[in-house]
């Protein structure tokens, strides 16, 4: 690649991934907070965090979770999938500018132009069901390890 499209070919599709890590982490994050927090403020998370305070001794380290096991793993995978949601144009446009052969260079914001106008707005979702696959099962188990080593390292 270097010798026929030179050094920066390289670094095609780095402006789009650099450009969805921030958002992507915001949603990430926000939306496994604003879930976790509608549970505990619930009438049933009220109940788990009051039976947590009064048995907090004897509970092992997966009946310390907050918001259960179960719950922890659906919430993250929710929040996995929002953020893959939200931030996947990026990858679209990303995977298309690595694409691009010298000849036909365009900057990330013609390409996406160009994809909408030659697929519409779901073409910048093509292929977001796959992907979904692996991020799903892949946030869910973020989150849960996260909340879990939290338990176990006793931080707050």
């Amino acid at each position: 690649m270097i010798q026929t499209e030179g050094f920066f070919s390289l670094y095609k599709g780095l402006v789009p991934s650099i450009l969805s890590v921030a958002p992507s982490g915001a949603v990430f994050y926000g939306v496994y907070d604003i879930l976790k927090s509608a549970y505990l403020h619930s009438p049933e998370g009220q109940k788990r965090l009051k039976y947590m305070s009064h048995h907090g001794q004897e509970l092992n380290a997966l009946d310390q979770l907050e918001l259960g096991p179960i719950r922890t793993l659906v919430y993250g995978a929710i929040a996995g999938a929002c953020a893959e949601f939200a931030t996947y144009p990026f990858e679209v446009v990303r995977r298309r500018l690595q694409l691009q052969v010298r000849a036909t260079k365009m900057s990330a914001l013609v390409t996406c132009v160009k994809i909408v106008e030659q697929g519409g707005i779901p073409a910048l979702y093509a292929g977001l069901f796959p992907s979904l696959l692996q991020v799903l099962p892949s946030a869910a188990i973020s989150y849960f390890v996260y909340e879990f080593m939290k338990i176990v390292l006793k931080v707050e």
